[in-house]
């Protein structure tokens, strides 16, 4: 395993213990309770957590073997699995999570190194990477999810090399795209600017309240700007 790839996957762990240290006292009452995103409850984000790992460990088999296997049967079949599993105990949840994350990090420790340059496609919108993306895609499943529990862990308790990285991604993300905003994010300690889009409106602010505006997760509650703030739908 190269040290890259090696890093990356020491981060996610690292990630996913912090998850598990915030689920290890979960009840059955917190679990029906209601998460940050829209519809559902803390079950359905803990199972979307879960099957998440399920379908990143597709994504490893196809770069290990070039064989096509897509992270879902199809969106249809994956909203019916985090609906079929919300509902279920605390316990059971968190037992889900640990099981698929051990599965996972086995399977992401065995991965030869010629696999990490392997084209694969992940997303609903079949974006194109390599094997070695698929860490830090299971790492902002496992930290964005985190936050979206609404269990004490915000998006100031989000890593600061995760938050750069993240941020790095999601702009670029956005300005692939024909209605991206046009707004150039400010790092308000020490002047890093992203640009999405054609640039324009400038948006400043720490790291994680940028960051959580453009994931859809704030209104833009930390942040200064000069006019209105677009609203920013929710990033996966």
């Amino acid at each position: 395993m190269d040290s890259d790839f090696s890093a990356r996957v020491e981060a996610l762990k690292a990630s996913t213990e912090a998850l598990q240290h915030t689920l290890s006292n979960l009840t059955d009452e917190q679990a029906r309770g209601q998460s940050l995103l829209p519809g559902w409850t803390r079950g359905h984000v803990i199972t979307h957590v879960a099957r998440n790992a399920d379908a990143l460990l597709n994504l490893v088999t196809w770069a290990r073997t070039g064989e096509e296997t897509p992270m879902y049967a199809s969106r249809e079949q994956r909203d019916a699995d985090i609906e079929d599993g919300a509902g279920r105990p605390a316990a059971a949840l968190v037992a889900d999570v640990d099981e698929t994350h051990q599965q996972l990090m086995a399977a992401l420790r065995e991965l030869p190194e010629s696999a990490h340059t392997a084209p694969i496609r992940y997303g609903g919108a079949d974006a194109t990477g390599d094997g070695a993306v698929i860490p830090m895609l299971r790492r902002s499943e496992v930290e964005i999810h985190h936050v979206d529990l609404d269990l004490e862990y915000t998006l100031a308790h989000l890593p600061e090399d995760f938050v750069e990285r993240l941020l790095d991604q999601v702009s670029a993300e956005f300005s692939s795209r024909d209605d991206a905003p046009a707004l150039v994010l400010v790092r308000t300690d020490d002047e890093h600017r992203w640009t999405v889009g054609s640039g324009g409106q400038e948006v400043s602010g720490s790291a994680p309240s940028l960051l959580g505006y453009l994931l859809g997760r704030t209104d833009g509650v930390g942040l200064h700007t000069d006019g209105t703030l677009p609203t920013m739908g929710v990033w996966r």
